[in-house]
């Protein structure tokens, strides 16, 4: 794995710069509301002609760059884990963009953001796990 650089900082940067913006603010606002806010996320999927949906595409678009960036090891992924949950966000989301890969016939929809989800999810199994010496060594 490589260190993260300057420009990996740079980059994460301006991730946060696109999630501050008006559309996306609104977006995760929403998000927030609808799922970390509630006792059971909410899973249906979200309908075409809600407005909701160009909140999902603004999560798709946001998380896919970031996901490609991740894989052909242009942006540290380590930083992006470390800074961003999107596999809770891609849970949320999932049913949605199932629907849409069968629907308009596009399974590559979302792969990149569902390939760093499902990294984020291992990274955290990682994290949480305690290693075998550090029982011991906090008594």
């Amino acid at each position: 794995m490589k260190s993260p650089t300057w420009e990996d900082a740079d980059l994460l940067l301006r991730f946060d710069v696109l999630a501050a913006s008006d559309e996306t603010r609104k977006a995760i606002d929403w998000f927030r509301t609808t799922h970390l806010g509630a006792e059971t996320p909410n899973i249906h999927p979200i309908l075409r002609d809600s407005p909701e949906f160009l909140y999902v595409h603004r999560f798709i678009e946001l998380f896919e760059t970031m996901g490609t960036l991740v894989k052909f090891n242009i942006l540290n992924e380590e930083m992006v884990h470390d800074r961003w949950m999107t596999r809770s966000i891609w849970q949320f989301l999932k049913p949605t963009i199932e629907r849409e890969r069968r629907e308009i016939s596009s399974p590559t929809l979302a792969e990149n953001f569902e390939w760093l989800a499902m990294r984020n999810q291992a990274w955290a199994d990682r994290r949480t796990a305690k290693p075998k010496g550090r029982v011991a060594a906090e008594k």
